[in-house]
């Protein structure tokens, strides 16, 4: 009887699992359970893969042999791969290619696609070996390629990924003007700003934009990106960026009132006495006079005299603020969680019919840097002291979103003087959208954080698609941390918890199983 009745239930199982299965062949459901879905891919990745037509071949150059503290990581890449393919089905073809380092005509294959190899330790036999290892995904559509050379940034692995179909399913890259012509850093041949032009060009194709020899700005261009500026404009240059505003342009801007060139000795900080600043305070946006000073700040190094020697240390740098009140509604910042400017200068609005969102504030603890009285300079050496006194201003904006629709530069006509191809507006036709900076040093790889590097390419993607790559860049990928605010005694409780619960519930379910079966055998004995 009782072997009878398990019989019955295995069929019934088997029953059940076919007909799920039937279910199931035309039900996606997929469930991520962790706490930032570090395993789910976003809507945007969703929506660039429904609209693949002909097959995307991706090919996944790779190593077995995987240096320990990298294991990890390309793990993460293969799960994510399978979650891309999991959603795409057949719109993407995948190849995993394993590279052995023997094979010399598939590395050649490799290398002519963009697929970088880097060196690692590897540990065999108790031996530390150097080896070349591989992790690059290339992307094959039509006749269009894009690369991933080496994937080793997974918290930008999906971004990269959605952003290379992306760009292959694009009949033409959007187009991303830099201005040039007034003091601006070059776009090409700067080896300073090498590493954040780079990261544009993955996505957007980025074009210099001389106002001087331009009849106007391009029409053809979505965003304008307005770095460094530290010479006067014409009246003709000044004209036709006040006629892209008003026409509804979006615009990057990252300025300084001051000029940086560590190399002089003398007059490292210098004054920058652009007409801009004018033009976009009429706009909406004035951009303070005075280097601000955070206590929460940046460590740089300084030369310690020690004896007859110096040696260098890690001080303070109130003039590097270290940025952690961050908007939590925009997507420029919100999955940021500090950003550093060195040499930051406040953000005002200038006009109450502007809305002005700020994106990030210094600290309490605040200040304005002040001149030495002796040579009327500020001293900007890593070694100099701030007294505590300075920092009373309070919190204050260095980068904002502004949005505003007001009334030309030039008031209700064109000067004469000035030609241009199209009529004057004198009101806003469209409402312009601006993110302002009060730094442009950040973009230099001198003064680079990683995460503010981030915040610039961030800026990019949200003036050219407010709701798209920007949503899915640097995903916290992290496991949660303890808060580092609790006291010592309850993370040691927290620690053994983690350690000894999951056994103990696996005991104590072994118990109660035991004792269940015990006690069916007694009552089965007992009506035998």
């Amino acid at each position: 009887m009782q072997q009878r009745n398990v019989w019955s239930f295995t069929l019934v199982l088997i029953g059940l699992v076919f007909i799920i299965n039937v279910f199931a062949r035309d039900l996606f459901i997929r469930f991520d359970l962790t706490e930032n879905k570090r395993y789910s891919i976003s809507d945007v990745t969703k929506d660039v893969l429904s609209r693949i037509e002909d097959p995307v071949t991706v090919k996944i150059y790779y190593s077995e042999n995987f240096p320990r503290q990298l294991i990890s990581v390309k793990q993460y890449v293969l799960d994510m791969l399978n979650e891309y393919r999991a959603y795409a089905g057949a719109s993407l073809e995948y190849e995993f290619i394993s590279m052995s380092g023997e094979d010399q005509e598939l590395e050649q294959e490799a290398l002519s696609y963009g697929v970088q190899p880097v060196q690692a330790n590897i540990t065999e036999s108790d031996e530390i070996k150097v080896q070349r290892i591989y992790l690059g995904i290339v992307f094959l559509y039509e006749d269009k390629r894009e690369t991933i050379p080496f994937a080793q940034r997974i918290d930008q692995l999906e971004y990269d990924m959605t952003g290379a179909i992306k760009k292959l399913l694009a009949t033409q890259p959007p187009k991303i003007g830099w201005l040039t012509g007034n003091g601006e850093p070059a776009l090409y041949g700067n080896q300073e700003m090498a590493q954040s032009l780079e990261q544009i060009r993955k996505n957007y194709e980025l074009v210099e934009v001389n106002l001087e020899t331009e009849e106007r700005v391009p029409l053809d261009l979505n965003v304008l990106l307005i770095v460094d500026t530290k010479d006067n404009l014409t009246d003709a240059e000044l004209y036709k960026l006040d006629q892209f505003i008003l026409s509804g342009g979006r615009l990057g801007v990252f300025l300084n009132t001051k000029t940086v060139d560590m190399e002089n000795q003398y007059m490292p900080l210098m004054d920058n006495y652009s007409n801009i600043f004018d033009f976009f305070e009429h706009h909406g946006v004035r951009i303070g006079k005075n280097l601000l000073l955070d206590r929460s700040s940046y460590q740089v190094q300084a030369m310690q005299n020690l004896g007859i020697i110096q040696i260098p240390i890690a001080v303070e740098y109130p003039l590097a603020p270290r940025i952690t009140d961050l908007n939590a509604e925009n997507p420029i910042v919100n999955r940021l969680t500090e950003v550093g400017f060195f040499f930051a200068n406040e953000l005002n609005p200038s006009d109450t019919t502007v809305q002005f969102t700020s994106l990030l504030r210094t600290s309490e603890k605040t200040g304005y840097a002040q001149p030495d009285p002796r040579t009327r300079m500020i001293n900007i050496s890593a070694s100099q002291e701030y007294p505590d006194y300075l920092f009373n201003q309070g919190p204050k904006t260095v980068a904002a979103v502004v949005e505003t629709r007001g009334t030309s530069y030039f008031g209700a006509s064109r000067p004469d003087t000035l030609s241009y191809p199209a009529e004057h507006l004198t009101l806003a036709a469209q409402p312009a959208r601006m993110v302002v900076a009060g730094s442009s040093t950040f973009t230099k790889g001198q003064f680079m954080i990683p995460a503010t590097l981030t915040f610039f390419l961030n800026t990019v993607d949200w003036l050219y698609d407010e709701n798209g790559l920007i949503s899915i860049r640097s995903k916290n990928i992290q496991p949660s941390q303890i808060d580092p605010e609790l006291k010592a005694g309850t993370k040691q409780l927290l620690k053994w918890l983690n350690i000894l619960l999951a056994p103990v519930i696996i005991v104590l379910g072994g118990v109660i199983r035991w004792q269940i079966r015990k006690r069916s055998k007694r009552l089965a004995g007992g009506q035998a």
